[in-house]
């Protein structure tokens, strides 16, 4: 699941966690990385949320300047382990241990940087395995009003029929797009049901045809092939076409950072 990451410029970016933040922002940004992402280099390229994450932020980040809005980031403090090589059951338990740690380190900081920066709007984005980190909080944040958007990249976590807005070339083909822990859901200790019509209205997912994370096939022999893993490695924001994911994330957080207050706010994560 991991991806090469593109080193880009740090600018507004929140390194560690919320409480360095200068100021509050009219939006902040949490993001995930996927596995093996946070390696080495990569606990500071792209801001140590990885490129996919980091590339989607600056691109919302530039177009909320343009209204004159202010954007901060900041990435989830996980391991980001990598996929096991041997797909042995500890090395798998050790990855979904990843998992669980992150989306506590996601509850914990969404709720220490809303406490300081209580009118500050907050968009939650993972890729991969910091998709399923992202979206195992998403069930316990449907009517939280501190939340503008999700995005969900590759998500191993993934419904086909979910209640999100969905993007990549999946989303004409509304039976596909299961992600692999859903399929293994009793070893990956995922909630089966549908995210709430509340949050899913927020969240955007985007899995492509052939993903082995977001669509998974357990009847494909070599589920990692080159050319799944190809695809899996292939997202990136564009300003057209099935990735074009800036869009629709860009006007639910305009929209709410737009509207007035309203909702009762919630705990993460079941915390």
């Amino acid at each position: 699941m991991a991806v090469v990451a593109a080193a880009l410029p740090l600018a507004g970016l929140v390194t560690g966690t919320a409480a360095a933040a200068p100021a509050c922002a009219d939006v902040h940004w949490i993001g995930a990385a996927g596995s093996g992402q946070r390696d080495g280099a990569g606990l500071t390229a792209n801001g140590g949320m990885g490129d996919v994450v980091y590339q989607s932020y600056q691109q919302l980040r530039s177009e909320l300047a343009v209204d004159g809005q202010t954007m901060t980031a900041e990435a989830v403090q996980y391991p980001a382990a990598p996929v096991p090589v041997d797909g042995g059951l500890g090395g798998w338990m050790d990855f979904m241990d990843s998992v669980e740690d992150g989306a506590d380190a996601t509850a914990e900081q969404l709720d220490a940087y809303t406490e300081k920066c209580p009118d500050t709007k907050v968009v939650l984005a993972g890729y991969s395995q910091g998709a399923m980190v992202i979206h195992r909080n998403l069930h316990d944040l449907g009517d939280d009003p501190r939340i503008a958007a999700a995005l969900l990249v590759a998500d191993g976590d993934r419904l086909p029929a979910d209640t999100t807005i969905k993007m990549g070339s999946t989303a004409v083909l509304p039976s596909v797009g299961k992600g692999v822990a859903q399929e293994h859901s009793f070893l990956a200790s995922t909630d089966t049901s549908p995210l709430p019509a509340s949050i899913g209205a927020r969240t955007v997912s985007v899995c492509d045809v052939g993903d082995p994370v977001c669509d998974y096939d357990p009847d494909q022999d070599d589920a990692l092939s080159p050319s799944a893993i190809a695809i899996h490695t292939a997202y990136s924001p564009t300003g057209s076409g099935v990735h074009a994911w800036g869009t629709p994330l860009y006007q639910l957080v305009a929209g709410a950072v737009a509207a007035p207050e309203s909702g009762t706010v919630v705990t993460a994560h079941g915390a």
